[in-house]
């Protein structure tokens, strides 16, 4: 069963040919003609109101760990104040990480200006905005570094109003409109022209999200001064807005993976607060279908060893975001409360803070669920299926174990955005490590990363994947792999991937299974029908454990930070494992070090072929149970 019934999907429709029209009446709309009809004037405005800090601080006198949150951002702030300055230095293509640096150096210090009133905080954030003002541009070639300079400017401006000179406010407000709303007419306007450096209008990914909250912040931070301008914007985010927001559907989950559910979502709840703050009502864009179920993913994706399950472009230590918290508190998920504030604990004691939007955290701050309330994780089913251009199953053994079992597929649409070739794969992890890996992304200034040299690159196709490949076929990028079984059973737990789209013209059927079988061990089997003649198939598993190989092939010892995880071929009853390097076929890629494949490299004869892998975690703690009796894919369900 799915961990969500599908729901809501007329008033979504409605929404996309009605941006007027709300999805609930929790945030009734405004005049359609007039979103400014209840515009909030005095600065500042956005996100945070000084009647909100002034609460805030208040409430750190009775909260301790309120006010250690508070204390590391003037902490991070005091380490700011030395760093070098903002610079216009484009890597490759983007200003990227200038504007990023802008956003941590600026939401920073003057996020601790408010907090201590400290002149030196707010002149280092002065200092920053009226440097970038200065550049000759913001790179709109590549527009997400226009965006969160935008939301950086924006943020500055607005908090630390009252600490500008008017000279230095219209210098900053300047820079606004002609570095970032110059190009709010061509994006939102009634007869816009063709530039496709405004492309994320129309489309659904988190460029969208991104580049719509970066000039919201712009306009909105000077709408007193500009309201024909802040009307524009705000109502052309609200006709673009939706277009990703339904990729959420139909369960919460994200197509770019959890990195990049990171990015987007992040400045997907930067629109609806500050339309909320600043507007008084989000226009229903917060009631989206499933966007209320979308910090839910966020809890499942995370494994036990605190790495995610990173498909697409995107590495397995995922980032932070204090948006994780408002969308648990918005939509009331007390165990995603409570999974926050661990998070936020974890990055308090860190000894370097590296999220740029970590001075967030003390405005959409996870308060403690309260006593009578559940917040528990183990209320959160152990097994769940999250459909859509993702199609991903996970299981576990427990939750708020370090050392549980925990195992993801991977199934879904190649072509969604940021995808890598990696139909069939999973990742494992077990006694505290993580056994099968997700290489992740490759350097995006790769000649063609997002050209047709894409598929050429060793970490974006399938074979680095821990998935099957018959032959050394490419899979196909257009290829849709839908997950066509899932159980929840407490002994057989599963999910079955139909991966015949991948790989045409080589069997006339593949399914690939994984079964956390006993909540102590875990099945990967394959069933091939009419695989064409001369075929070899590859079966494959990146790790970074050391392997030791059987005499007879048969079956293989893993070994990591003291743990072991046992592989055994239980079919075809030929096949042995094998130990091959994951290096790829360029210097310049990632050279993979520290990782190695388990690999099986088998020639069936042609006609239906079984290849099952048992993947058995070794130690006290886990029982000692006989191989599991094979039945065909097509009877799992």
């Amino acid at each position: 069963m799915n961990l969500y019934p599908m729901r809501w999907i007329l008033p979504l429709v409605f929404a996309l040919l009605l941006p007027s029209l709300a999805f609930s009446d929790e945030h009734p709309p405004l005049p359609v003609n007039d979103p400014l009809a209840h515009f909030r004037h005095e600065h500042p405005r956005l996100l945070l109101t000084d009647d909100q800090l002034a609460a805030d601080i208040a409430a750190a006198a009775t909260d301790p760990f309120r006010a250690q949150l508070h204390a590391r951002i003037i902490a991070h702030a005091e380490e700011l104040l030395s760093a070098p300055p903002i610079i216009h230095q484009l890597i490759g293509p983007r200003l990227l990480e200038q504007s990023r640096t802008a956003v941590e150096h600026i939401a920073t210090c003057a996020m601790a200006y408010r907090l201590t009133g400290d002149m030196r905080f707010a002149d280092r954030a002065k200092r920053d905005m009226l440097t970038v003002a200065a550049f000759p541009d913001w790179n709109p070639s590549h527009f997400l570094d226009v965006a969160e300079m935008s939301f950086a400017v924006g943020i500055g401006y607005d908090w630390l109003y009252r600490q500008l000179t008017p000279a230095e406010r219209l210098t900053i407000k300047q820079a606004l409109l002609d570095k970032s709303l110059v190009f709010a007419a061509t994006a939102y306007g009634p007869n816009p022209k063709k530039d496709q450096r405004v492309f994320w209008v129309n489309a659904e990914m988190n460029w969208n999200q991104v580049c719509n909250g970066g000039l919201l912040t712009a306009a909105l931070a000077i709408g007193e001064d500009e309201p024909t301008l802040a009307r524009l914007v705000v109502n052309g985010v609200r006709a673009s807005l939706p277009r990703v927001m339904a990729r959420y559907q139909p369960d919460g989950a994200y197509p770019e993976g959890p990195g990049y559910w990171s990015y987007g979502t992040t400045y997907n709840v930067v629109i609806l607060a500050e339309m909320e703050g600043v507007l008084g009502t989000d226009f229903g864009l917060g009631a989206a279908p499933d966007f209320d179920r979308t910090a839910l993913y966020r809890l499942a994706v995370q494994g036990p060893t605190g790495l995610g399950f990173n498909y697409a472009d995107g590495h397995a230590h995922l980032e932070p975001t204090p948006a994780f918290a408002w969308l648990a508190e918005r939509y009331h998920h007390p165990a995603a409360i409570t999974e926050s504030r661990a998070l936020l604990a974890t990055e308090i004691d860190q000894k370097q803070i590296k999220d740029r939007f970590f001075a967030l955290n003390a405005i959409w701050y996870p308060n403690p669920a309260e006593k009578n309330s559940s917040t528990s994780a183990e209320h959160v089913p152990l097994d769940v299926h999250f459909r859509g251009a993702a199609d991903i199953a996970i299981f576990r053994s427990a939750w708020g174990d370090p050392r549980a079992i925990f195992v993801g597929l991977k199934a879904g649409d190649n072509a969604a955005n940021h995808s890598h070739l990696d139909l069939g794969t999973f990742e494992l992890d077990a006694d505290g490590v993580r056994w099968a890996e997700y290489l992740g992304a490759d350097n995006y200034d790769l000649p063609d990363y997002f050209g047709k040299m894409r598929w050429t690159y060793f970490r974006l196709n399938n074979r680095s994947q821990n998935t099957i490949t018959p032959g050394n076929a490419l899979q196909d990028p257009k290829a849709v792999a839908p997950i066509v079984a899932f159980s929840d059973a407490p002994d057989r737990a599963f999910a079955v991937a139909d991966l015949t789209a991948a790989y045409p013209g080589t069997a006339k059927q593949i399914l690939r299974g994984v079964a956390l079988l006993d909540r102590a061990r875990i099945l990967v089997q394959d069933d091939l029908s009419d695989l064409h003649s001369g075929l070899p198939l590859h079966w494959g598993m990146v790790t970074a454990a050391k392997i030791t190989v059987s005499a007879n092939g048969r079956t293989a010892t893993l070994t990591q930070r003291g743990s072991t995880l046992r592989a055994a071929i239980l079919a075809p009853a030929d096949a042995v494992f094998e130990v091959t390097s994951t290096r790829p076929p360029t210097p310049e890629e990632n050279q993979n070090e520290g990782t190695v494949m388990l690999t099986i490299e088998t020639a069936p004869a042609a006609g239906d072929v079984r290849l099952a892998v048992l993947l058995t975690p070794s130690g006290p703690r886990w029982p000692q149970l006989p191989p599991p009796v094979l039945t065909p894919l097509h009877d799992w369900r």
